[in-house]
């Protein structure tokens, strides 16, 4: 069993106050711990604060909005450069790279799904568009991420991927996905891999299209696709309990609904979990939500036709996706 608690957005200041670190500790919770280019002179008192109270640290790099905040072939150099400051200012036991299209893209998609407008044919080309627009090579953000990932192993850190769940679909050899979404996952050279399942946000976003069964329908799905993708290596992210870069997502009704999600990973075969946020956690009540990550329910799966449906069009897109770079 792996129990990581992602910290976007949360200031230092909070992450390492005694309720906190007492939190985190006995529910024997590792931290992903988000550094920003401006968090740099303050993350070695940060981690050593977490380290003493018995907090394994992982450190989940992000380089400014305008940059793309998040790993993509668009700043692999630029994330590089602040992925290696941050391990030089601290020696973290592991770190995730957050592999995700550029900030400005990946808000335009979200809000036009809050908008109501994603069955508009146009409005929704338009977004693609902007996502898939023309990229710097796949391969050459690649061979920089790869380096990276290289360079963290010899100074005895693990590198973790958190990626968005439709990159499972891609079978080995295949970079449909990634081509589109300008994230290159294989050929990273990690120890583990967690897909972004936020049922809250599935549902959410959905504007009534999918409801709460149906999303835990297809967390169940993309676990088993997940463990089948990535053998010993797959990993879950489950939310949402609190906002996040978007400052908007929907968000989990309740910890039954995460205790829910949790017994559903497991029982499809994933038990290394991740959950979004440290932030959401403290500011609905803090144990409830932890003992619901930690401890989980009873698995309720029930398929529908919306969630065959929707499964068979996700397949459909990876058969109509070019098969290589």
């Amino acid at each position: 069993m792996r129990r990581r608690v992602y910290c976007e957005t949360l200031p230092y200041a909070e992450v390492t106050a005694k309720r906190t670190l007492d939190l985190l500790a006995r529910y024997g919770l590792e931290l992903v711990l988000a550094v920003r280019p401006w968090h740099l002179g303050a993350l070695p008192n940060a981690t050593r604060a977490l380290r003493d109270a018995g907090v394994t640290v992982a450190i989940w790099p992000m380089v400014s909005d305008e940059e793309g905040r998040w790993a993509n072939v668009d700043n692999a150099a630029s994330f590089r450069d602040l992925t290696l400051r941050a391990c030089d200012a601290v020696a973290p036991a592991d770190v995730l790279l957050d592999l995700e299209p550029p900030f400005a893209q990946a808000r335009s998609l979200a809000g036009l799904v809050t908008r109501g407008h994603a069955g508009r044919p146009g409005e929704t080309r338009a977004a693609m568009k902007s996502v898939a627009r023309p990229h710097r090579s796949l391969a050459d953000a690649r061979r920089i991420l790869g380096a990276t990932v290289d360079e963290l192993a010899s100074r005895g850190a693990t590198t973790s991927l958190a990626v968005w769940p439709v990159v499972a679909l891609d079978h080995a050899g295949e970079h449909g996905w990634q081509a589109l979404l300008g994230t290159p996952v294989d050929g990273l050279a990690a120890s583990h891999v967690s897909i972004m399942m936020y049922t809250s946000l599935i549902e959410g976003w959905s504007r009534g299209a999918v409801r709460r069964r149906d999303a835990a329908a297809l967390l169940a799905a993309a676990t088993v696709r997940a463990c089948r993708r990535w053998p010993g290596a797959a990993g879950v992210s489950l939310g949402c309990v609190g906002v996040g870069a978007f400052e908007d997502e929907p968000t989990y009704r309740s910890p039954g609904e995460l205790a829910a999600d949790v017994a559903i990973a497991r029982a499809a075969g994933c038990d290394a979990l991740s959950l979004f946020d440290l932030g959401g956690v403290l500011a609905r009540g803090g144990e409830p939500w932890l003992e619901a990550f930690v401890n989980g329910s009873e698995a309720d799966v029930r398929t529908s036709k919306r969630v065959r449906i929707g499964r068979l069009l996700a397949r459909v897109a990876t058969r109509a996706l070019p098969k290589k770079p």
